[in-house]
């Protein structure tokens, strides 16, 4: 009986080391698909394939939702959104074609954790083997490299660091499963990828007792180019407490393997999205008047068409009514 194929998905916020943890499995024997090419960003690659970044993009801007959405409800929004739609049969397709390959396969994009219960659906119905390679980076340091390559600002980054990366957590527990701290990784990656072997039954070609190894020369300390620390990183002082401990609570889990349970995580979704829905509560006001003046800017730039006589049009009527209402 031939072994079942086996799918190792990266997944973590963008910028948490991704791209290296792929790349060092991309010389151990793993293959990536149509990978894009190195970019100012990542300058020894992206290792992502093409074709499942487009498709990730491309449906989550249908939903309206960010690779690093802040929103808690933005799963539920996106899920509902691929209802009725061909979406599960179109990544079929492609996941077929490439098991056909006999490779084992890394696939890897920030954007593809929103799309786990597809996953999870693919891998009973096409029976292969569901893996979760899980970075994780400091968010100061994740921020800090957002606002530095995609100028990103640092509380969107923050908010959606701890947003995203407590939904990774809870999306794939009871997955096989393995945390890597990147600093950890570039350190001794030798080390690490002994663990995550110990944890996921990862098999690499070559050996890790090869020296020297196609990864010594991929991977150095020199890839982790963002200081440590909070350090330039304007937010308020709660958000840091809370992305510290949201840090904390997942990076034990990478050093001590998993909980009894889960309740310190919970508890920490549950405190940012109590947070999120007060800001949303205090700001409304705010919205409330920007919604107002961006239509009344815009009823200034329709020109004031009088009806002959000097009455006003129908349309003229509906709008102003509108804006009154608004």
């Amino acid at each position: 009986m031939s072994p079942r194929p086996q799918v190792l998905l990266v997944v973590g916020p963008g910028r948490s080391g991704t791209s290296a943890v792929s790349g060092s499995l991309a010389h151990s024997g793993y293959h990536v698909p149509d990978a894009i090419k190195a970019g100012e960003s990542n300058p020894r690659g992206f290792y992502e394939p093409r074709w499942l970044v487009a498709f990730d993009k491309q449906r989550l801007k249908a939903a309206n939702v960010g690779t690093l959405d802040r929103d808690p409800a933005a799963l539920d929004a996106l899920l509902s959104s691929l209802e009725g739609t061909d979406s599960k049969a179109r990544l079929r397709a492609w996941v077929e074609e490439q098991l056909a390959t006999g490779e084992r396969l890394v696939l890897k994009d920030p954007r593809m954790i929103w799309f786990q219960p597809l996953w999870a659906e693919l891998a009973t119905e096409l029976d292969f083997d569901l893996k979760f390679l899980i970075m994780l980076r400091h968010p100061s340091e994740v921020s800090s490299s957002r606002s530095t390559y995609y100028n990103a600002e640092h509380v969107r980054a923050v908010t959606g660091w701890i947003n995203v990366a407590l939904m990774t957590e809870r999306l794939t527990r009871g997955s096989d499963r393995a945390f890597v701290h990147y600093p950890d990784l570039l350190g001794d990656w030798r080390r690490e990828f002994r663990r995550v072997d110990g944890l996921l039954g990862l098999d690499l070609e070559p050996s890790l007792e090869e020296h020297p190894h196609p990864v010594d020369g991929f991977l150095d300390p020199s890839l982790r180019r963002m200081p440590s620390g909070w350090d330039g990183v304007v937010v308020p002082g709660w958000m840091r407490d809370l992305a510290d401990r949201s840090f904390d609570a997942l990076k034990a889990i990478a050093d001590s393997g998993e909980p009894a349970d889960h309740g310190v995580t919970d508890a920490l979704s549950a405190e940012y999205n109590e947070t999120y829905e007060a800001a949303l509560e205090m700001s409304r006001s705010r919205h409330s008047r920007m919604r107002k003046s961006a239509a009344a800017d815009a009823a200034e730039d329709v020109q004031p068409n009088q009806a002959p006589g000097g009455s006003e049009t129908p349309a003229r009527r509906t709008l102003r009514d509108r804006l009154r209402r608004a």
